[in-house]
């Protein structure tokens, strides 16, 4: 599947039978739990160049009536690896909104306008309810990474 695909997810349970079934199709046979200190995992779609993060719900939620663990945990972002920084398993497939790995970080700020956040490697946007994170090459030539999240994801 591809990157717009998984997004489709966002928001979804792990318990949720679509997405527990798009995870077997990608070769997950279990989704990994919460460590002790950690209130996110990460899933890697091994030959994607795909990951998915899961957010514990009262984390997400910012339920305080709720312990980390106790509630289920909720697809809150899909990241693509474009650079060899991020690994050996690149995604090559179609990206949002007309973004292509080989904008420059110049080309990204025309494509969505000014960061909410940036700083020299990094820059990220509020848009229609998510986060878009867009990582660079040290020169910003080109995109390492995107990534759209829900807010407080991480």
């Amino acid at each position: 599947m591809d990157f717009e695909t998984w997004t489709k997810f966002l928001g979804k349970t792990q318990d949720d039978p679509d997405l527990k079934a798009a995870l077997s199709a990608a070769g997950v046979k279990k989704i990994p739990k919460l460590d002790d200190d950690e209130t996110f995992v990460q899933i890697e779609l091994k030959g994607q160049g795909l990951e998915l993060i899961l957010t514990d719900e009262a984390s997400l939620k910012n339920l305080q009536d709720q312990d980390l663990g106790e509630g289920p945990l909720i697809v809150s972002g899909v990241l693509a690896k474009l650079g060899k920084s991020q690994g050996r398993d690149l995604y090559a497939g179609v990206l949002p909104s007309g973004i292509t790995a080989a904008m420059s970080q110049g080309d990204m700020r025309k494509l969505l306008g000014t960061p909410t956040e940036s700083d020299t490697d990094v820059d990220i946007w509020k848009k229609d309810g998510l986060e878009v994170s867009v990582d660079y090459t040290k020169d910003g030539a080109s995109l390492t990474a995107l990534s759209l999240m829900l807010p407080n994801a991480l």
